[in-house]
């Protein structure tokens, strides 16, 4: 009996200790991740063309001294904004204030010049009249013997006399009258002189940093530059296309012409619509319109210049801002998807989609352009597929997932094309 009761000790003791008698460890596989997911979207869209630029002001005019002077005051405080004709600097004047003076005063002498003249004149000819007189009587009285030839000579010579009297007084009057032209000139140049020591504004803009001091002589045998004015509103945007692109836009411009009834025309006045993005803004905010085209390709380069007038009333856009440019040219029928949604590797952009039996595959796919915050994409996808837009990270091609429908995305949308809103309106082209 004892060493029955020490066998069972033992094959206790072996059977803990060994663990032979415990029920085997299975591998439980943990449930499928969950992942949200969307239909992609089928939409008329337009689209476009995108390019980088810079700014540049429509108007930059450097303030320069037209008059020899000395600088007596400035009128405005740098780096604020001034109104067209505001008054930025005043010269000393009073120089030019005796000029004007002296210039009146040479108008005045030469008017009385001719009112001497003009009475000089009606004395000789009056003198004519009587010399006349004169001769016509001792004539008559020659005939009698009752005065020699030698007295009539005298009285010829008499009216000859009397009329270069006559000449020589509308010369002195011609002389005088030449003499106010010239004096108004000097006036008129004197005034021009004078209006010349109050420097004001062009143009409607920015007024820059003064470069010269007060009491400085400006002017002394240069145009002294004062400062410089910038007008912000509105910008210039500067972008080139390549040929390749020239070439299309005037294509779509003749097809356009064509379709118009203008296929005739000759001039071409570029109108398009396009829209600038700045750095740090997203897509594309400030709406403007390409006015000028270069006249010719740059060989160096290949490619066009095109210039765009873009409002920016708050000042926003500086001048020398690098941009991005987007040309909207077609609509198109295009697949749009959450950006959410788009991946990407050394391979190239892709989508994950989740197939009928909830198993991830891996869609290599083009990106196009976005609009309203949806990619568009090209390549194996269509509207019935389910994209994964969230849980990237913990769906695996080839791997099963739980798929959640995205809010708003209870079912497949439907067939039918609908027109997107695209922050781009569609393209005008040229006129």
């Amino acid at each position: 009996m004892a060493g029955a009761t020490v066998s069972i000790a033992l094959g206790l003791f072996l059977c803990t200790a060994f663990s032979g008698c415990q029920p085997a460890n299975q591998y439980q596989e943990p449930p499928p991740p969950p992942v949200t997911v969307a239909y992609p979207e089928l939409k008329t869209v337009v689209a476009s063309k995108d390019f980088t630029g810079t700014t540049e002001a429509v108007n930059m005019v450097a303030v320069r001294a037209r008059v020899e002077g000395f600088l007596e005051s400035i009128e405005y405080e740098e780096g604020e904004e001034v109104k067209e004709g505001d008054l930025l600097f005043t010269i000393d004047a009073r120089p030019f204030e005796a000029e004007l003076a002296k210039a009146e005063a040479s108008v005045e002498l030469a008017r009385a010049q001719v009112a001497s003249g003009e009475a000089e004149e009606k004395r000789a000819v009056a003198e004519v009249a009587n010399a006349n007189a004169q001769l016509a009587r001792s004539e008559k009285a020659a005939a009698s013997g009752a005065i020699t030839q030698a007295e009539i000579d005298l009285l010829k010579t008499a009216v000859l006399t009397a009329r270069a009297g006559v000449e020589a007084a509308r010369a002195a009057i011609a002389s005088a009258q030449a003499q106010i032209a010239a004096s108004g000139a000097l006036v008129t140049q004197a005034k021009l002189n004078l209006d010349y020591t109050k420097i004001r504004s062009p143009i409607e803009g920015r007024a820059g940093r003064r470069l010269v001091d007060l009491g400085n002589l400006v002017g002394a045998g240069e145009s002294t530059l004062l400062t410089n004015l910038i007008q912000y509103d509105p910008i210039y945007a500067f972008f080139a296309i390549n040929e390749n692109d020239l070439l299309q836009f005037n294509r779509e411009h003749l097809a356009k012409a064509k379709e118009e009834g203008k296929a005739g025309k000759k001039e071409i006045k570029l109108n398009r619509p396009l829209f600038i993005g700045l750095g740090d803004e997203e897509g594309h905010p400030h709406e403007g319109r390409a006015d000028f085209a270069d006249l010719a390709v740059d060989e160096s380069t290949g490619t066009y210049l095109i210039r765009a007038v873009v409002p920016n009333p708050d000042r926003l856009i500086p001048p020398g801002a690098f941009i991005r440019v987007r040309v909207p040219t077609e609509e198109i029928e295009a697949v749009l998807v959450d950006e959410r949604a788009i991946g990407r590797d050394q391979a190239g952009s892709y989508l994950l989609v989740v197939d009928s039996n909830d198993v991830v595959e891996r869609r290599i796919v083009t990106l196009g352009a976005t609009y309203d915050g949806k990619q568009a994409v090209s390549g194996p996808i269509g509207p019935e597929d389910r994209v994964i837009i969230n849980g990237l990270q913990r769906a695996r091609p080839g791997a099963k997932v739980t798929p959640k429908m995205a809010a708003s995305e209870e079912k497949p949308p439907a067939e039918e094309d609908s027109t997107a809103e695209p922050k781009p309106s569609p393209s005008e082209g040229t006129e």
